[in-house]
């Protein structure tokens, strides 16, 4: 099991086989991209060596431990309970937003023939983000932009570091703007890549109890504060694209 493992990833790090050991990093920083991880533990997956929960493998040696159970995964969740959003919220040091943003390069998608019978694709997408995906005029570019999506939202709240990525479902609207509960969501594209901007307010905005009067004057105050977070996220998908035509 372990040589064919080894087999697997060496493609993936750029190491022979022979010289992969269980002390070896296979994370994305041996990996050329976060894709490309991803597609990595995909392939094990055809090969029959299924890992739920890869977040936190950083080396060959845990990557064997996961595979031969030797480690429990903490189980996962779609989306995470309103009680953690009140700590933070309850919390002085909570930031009143946090952002998160990310760029992938469509190339990366792998080319396949059903997109809803690869293991990349349904390890990484739900069901319905597959069938909104193959009815876009560039699936790969569309799979690309919710990749990105999924990894800025990340970015923005780690809690959701341990959840594979077809668990983090991002819906659309009736005017085709894409969303996930609790965050702001932008995607945008070039002909080369993907780029995708998260933001999640302040929770006690999302969850304030009922029985709380609002202050008089919250209503100029919130439309203040969402116009901040909408320049924020204006300006940081700016950013990115600046960033992919000048390197």
């Amino acid at each position: 099991m372990e040589e064919k493992i080894k087999e697997i990833i060496s493609g993936f790090i750029k190491m022979p086989a022979d010289q992969i050991g269980h002390h070896t990093m296979i994370n994305q920083t041996a990996v050329k991209n976060s894709i490309m991880l991803h597609r990595m533990y995909a392939q094990l997956a055809n090969a029959g060596i299924v890992v739920s929960n890869y977040a936190d493998i950083d080396n060959f040696g845990k990557l064997v431990e996961r595979v031969n159970g030797n480690h429990v995964d903490v189980p996962v969740r779609t989306s995470l309970p309103q009680q953690e959003y009140v700590h933070a919220a309850n919390n002085a040091t909570a930031s009143p937003v946090a952002i998160g943003i990310d760029i992938e390069e469509i190339a990366a998608m792998p080319r396949v023939h059903d997109f809803r019978d690869d293991a990349f694709y349904t390890m990484n997408f739900s069901p319905g983000e597959i069938a909104y995906c193959i009815l876009q005029q560039n699936p790969f570019a569309s799979f690309a932009g919710l990749f990105a999506a999924k990894e800025a939202i990340v970015k923005a709240d780690n809690r959701y570091r341990s959840q594979p990525f077809h668990l983090i479902h991002i819906d659309h609207t009736p005017g085709n703007k894409p969303f996930h509960e609790a965050f702001q969501l932008s995607i945008t594209h070039t002909d080369s890549v993907a780029i995708a901007v998260a933001v999640q307010v302040n929770p006690e905005m999302i969850y304030a109890p009922k029985n709380i009067s609002a202050p008089s004057a919250s209503a100029n105050t919130g439309f203040s504060f969402g116009a901040a977070v909408a320049l924020i996220a204006i300006v940081l998908s700016l950013v990115a694209i600046i960033y992919v035509f000048t390197h």
